[in-house]
């Protein structure tokens, strides 16, 4: 089965070259401040052909976390996942989550603490992807190499803890790039740069 994953398209969306694939997974940070966002991105993912389609927010998302009700009367496409598990048709097991940490005031954003205690205590133990917004800790998680790492430490302890195979994210848009640390593969797909530009190419893996 080959994965294809995008995110932190940033309304830039139609610009992005989407390789063919079995399962596009979306990372967040669409821009979608209202239902007219959800909407054109929704128009575009019709345009594909994957057999799934699996979506998170992301903390620019603004409209998905003010009116969650109304997401799926416009993003029709797509799976979308808000601390939920989906299972694929291969039986890898998919978890997704908006959440970041707290970085002034943006959507879908915690203390770390917390984060750990309403969110990542909820990922499955059989969970083989886990489709998360913000990075772990120390993996794939410097924008500017000025601030340092950026990732959620009780997430890298769960992933630890859990062995999970894939982490796939986005959010910090610099950290771009694969990653193998012994039995997890973590992935940051964000497409664009630190400057807002679409420098970089979706991320495919075979599984």
């Amino acid at each position: 089965m080959r994965i294809v994953a995008i995110g932190d398209t940033h309304t830039q969306h139609r610009d992005v070259v989407v390789p063919d694939g079995d399962v596009l997974l979306f990372a967040g940070d669409g821009e979608f401040r209202s239902a007219l966002d959800l909407v054109d991105f929704n128009d575009w993912l019709s345009s594909f052909k994957y057999e799934h389609i699996i979506a998170i927010a992301g903390n620019h998302d603004f409209f998905c976390e003010r009116f969650p009700g109304e997401i799926d009367r416009y993003l029709t496409e797509a799976i979308y996942l808000r601390d939920e598990q989906y299972i694929l048709p291969n039986g890898m097991s998919v978890w997704g989550s908006p959440m970041t940490q707290i970085f002034m005031d943006w959507a879908f954003m915690e203390t770390d603490e917390n984060l750990d205690r309403y969110h990542w205590s909820k990922v499955p133990k059989d969970t083989d992807i886990l489709l998360v917004h913000g990075p772990a800790h120390k993996h794939l998680d410097i924008g500017r190499p000025i601030y340092g790492h950026l990732g959620s430490k009780t997430l890298a302890k769960r992933v630890e803890e859990l062995k999970i195979p894939y982490v796939i994210h986005g959010h910090i848009h610099g950290g771009y790039g694969i990653e193998k640390i012994d039995q997890t593969t973590y992935i940051n797909c964000s497409v664009l740069d630190e400057d807002y530009q679409l420098v970089n190419e979706p991320i495919v893996i075979d599984v």
